[in-house]
This record gives structure tokens, C-alpha cells and sequence, in this order.
């Protein structure tokens, strides 16, 4: 299957869409660093400490397939492991929590905040970062996303614990909650300054599945908002994806002042933004296993439709992308798939109308 090739860049793209001018395509991005790998012969294992393996991979997928995002991500992970969680690498997947990097909410305070020049992998990002700015950097806005305050103090520590301490130790667990949340804004703002890059938030922890509204509203909204705060003085709001259940939730977070909400493919592009669509950009959702993975190029196509169709017209705007990671195993067939179908039923898109791919098709959008 041949790549419909098209003729802006992703900076002009970007650049011209916020201006509400219309562009080639609807924007559209692929959640791929740590998964693609293997497309290219490389073991994820190696390609987490081989700033050759992350050029040569992020290089290949803007070649091949040409989303508008790259930027090597530092995942729920990087961030855990540079603090002292142990994590294990297996050959053909994504790393994974070991060890958590604390014993007792008392060893925070022998903790100190991390530092990028030196700790963990960060030293292996900052030079891939550089060389593909090196690189792209006239035509791509790189960018990565992190582990948000909720889910990364439970991944130094244990998410049983966590929870467990937001009902019977729930000083312990704000003491953490802070910790981390000065470690993200630490980590974020010196890499911005090293690099000119910014962030977005993932937060699994903070869906219906796993947090209550109680817990949510107590443990999670303070730390996103003083989140959001301290990010916006040296980079602007951040997005944010949920995996999981979140519609009981949208309201909160958006007040939170997040600049994109990209929600889990389990919940509907068109409530969110018909709720919320005047007040924050979408982004989102084909299925990421069932159709993205395991589809037919014809599956993937109509599910793009589907979604874009649902979210295009987003008054704040829209970005399409799977509904969580481009899980591993996912072919080329499949990814050029959804890229060419972004192309024609996303061309001629425009923020807040919906693109002239869907209105000149003679298909209805719902």
C-alpha cells in the first residue's frame, strides 16, 4: 500500500490550522515511539538506550508515514526509573515496573528531584532530541508527554500502596503527590530550556476504572492544576490523555486548563465536544487493538471516518490519533492505512468546520 504523500510540512500544517486557515489535513499523529521498533528490525529493548535506535526509528515513521507528531516520549516510565524504580526490559515489548522506588511514604524526604543532565535514560533522550532537531526542526515542532503527578507517585511507590494510603495515610500520599509533581515540572522546564520542547500528560490513574470522583477530586485535580499552572510559564497549557472511563470527569479536568483532552476510545468524540468543545482541542480515538492492530485497512478507514466525523468540527479544534498507544504489532499495511484515510476524509480541514473529505463524500457523518 502506497502513502498518499502530501505537500505541507507539519510545522506549516500546525502553524496554519491554529490560525483557523485550511490546511491539507486534518492533523493527525501516531503514538509509536517505544512500539515501532520492531517495524524496523530493532529490539525495544535496545531502543530504549540507543539515541541511534531513537533517530532511526522516529526518522523512519516521519519518512513512511508522515504524522504531524515526533519527539521521542518519555512515556509513564522514564521519568519512575531516573528516581530509582527498577524497571525490567523485555526484548519484544514495552518496559515495565519491577521495583518501586520507594519503600514507606517516610523515604521521600531522603529523595532528592531529578536531574535530566544525569539521571536514568535522560542523558540517551536529550542527545536524540538534539540530533533530530538537528534534523527536522524546520519542518516538525517536536514534542514528548510524561506520566502525570497521580500516576507517577504510584509508580515510585506502588499503586496498591497508593490507593490504599488515599484512604489510610492520606498525608503520606499528598507529601508524594507534591514530590512528584515537582519533579515533573523540574524535569519539564529543563528540558524545555535544553531542548525548546513541550509536554503533554498522561494520567491512566485518574480514569473511573481505578479512582473514584472522591479520590479524584482530593488526590488528583490539586496537583493537575498546579500542574497546569507552573508548565504554562515556560511552555503553555499541556495536553492531557486518560485512559480508561473518563466522561464523569470532563468537566474537571477541562476547568483544570488543559489546552487538549485526548480521551480512551471506550468514550465518544461527539458528547465530548458538544459538552466542551468551545473551551478545549480533542484528540482522538480509532480503536487501538480490535481495528488500528488488528483491522482491515477497510476497518481502519471507516473507523477514521467515524471519528473524524464525530470531532472534526471541534469549535477548539481536533487532532487525530488512536485512542491510546499504537499498541506493538501493529504493520505498516495498517499504520500507511490510517494515515491515507486521515488524508481523504480529513482533507481540507478546518478548525471548527468539518472537512471538505467528509462534506463533499456524500456520506453522513454520524
Amino acid at each position: 500500500m502506497e502513502l498518499i504523500r502530501l505537500e505541507m510540512t507539519p510545522k506549516e500544517r500546525m502553524i496554519a490550522y491554529s490560525k483557523g486557515e485550511e490546511v491539507d489535513r486534518i492533523p493527525t499523529s501516531l503514538s509509536a515511539s517505544e512500539t515501532a521498533p520492531p517495524l524496523y528490525g530493532i529490539d525495544i529493548r535496545d531502543y530504549y538506550f540507543s539515541a541511534d535506535a531513537m533517530v532511526e526509528v522516529e526518522t523512519a515513521l516521519a519518512n513512511d508515514f508522515q504524522a504531524d507528531n515526533m519527539g521521542i516520549g518519555l512515556g509513564l516510565r522514564t521519568l519512575v526509573e531516573a528516581l530509582g524504580t527498577k524497571l525490567a526490559y523485555p526484548k519484544g515489548n514495552v518496559a515495565y515496573i519491577l521495583e518501586p522506588a520507594l519503600r514507606s511514604f517516610e523515604d521521600i524526604e531522603n529523595m532528592d528531584l531529578v536531574n535530566v543532565e544525569k539521571d536514568g535514560r535522560f542523558p540517551i533522550i536529550i542527545e536524540a532530541f538534539q540530533r533530530l532537531q538537528e534534523r527536522f526542526g524546520e519542518e516538525r515542532v517536536l514534542g514528548s508527554g510524561l506520566a502525570g503527578p497521580l500516576t507517577t507517585a504510584a509508580s515510585l511507590i506502588g499503586t496498591e500502596n497508593f490507593l490504599k494510603a488515599t484512604v489510610k495515610k492520606k498525608e503520606g500520599a499528598h507529601r508524594l503527590l507534591q514530590y512528584s509533581t515537582d519533579c515533573i515540572v523540574k524535569c519539564c522546564r529543563d528540558l524545555n530550556r535544553k531542548l525548546g520542547i513541550g509536554f503533554g500528560l498522561s494520567e491512566p490513574m485518574a480514569a473511573r476504572n481505578l479512582l473514584s470522583k472522591k479520590q479524584f477530586n482530593e488526590f488528583f485535580l490539586p496537583y493537575l492544576r498546579q500542574t497546569i499552572e507552573r508548565l504554562r510559564e515556560f511552555q503553555g497549557a499541556p495536553s492531557i490523555h486518560i485512559c480508561g472511563n473518563t466522561k464523569d470527569r470532563w468537566g474537571e479536568v477541562v476547568d483544570a486548563g488543559v489546552s487538549s483532552f485526548w480521551v480512551d476510545n471506550c468514550e465518544s468524540l461527539k458528547e465530548l465536544k458538544e459538552a466542551y468543545g468551545n473551551r478545549v482541542a480533542i484528540s482522538g480515538n480509532v480503536v487501538p487493538v480490535e481495528v488500528l492492530r488488528d483491522g482491515t485497512p477497510e476497518e481502519i478507514a471507516e473507523n477514521v471516518r467515524f471519528c473524524i466525523g464525530q470531532a472534526a468540527d471541534n469549535p477548539c479544534g481536533y487532532n487525530l490519533c488512536p485512542g491510546c498507544t499504537t499498541p506493538v504489532g501493529t504493520s505498516k499495511e495498517n499504520m500507511t492505512a490510517f494515515m491515507n484515510a486521515a488524508a481523504i476524509y480529513g482533507r481540507g480541514a478546518k478548525k471548527g468546520y468539518m472537512p471538505r473529505g467528509i462534506t463533499e463524500c456524500g456520506e453522513g457523518v454520524s
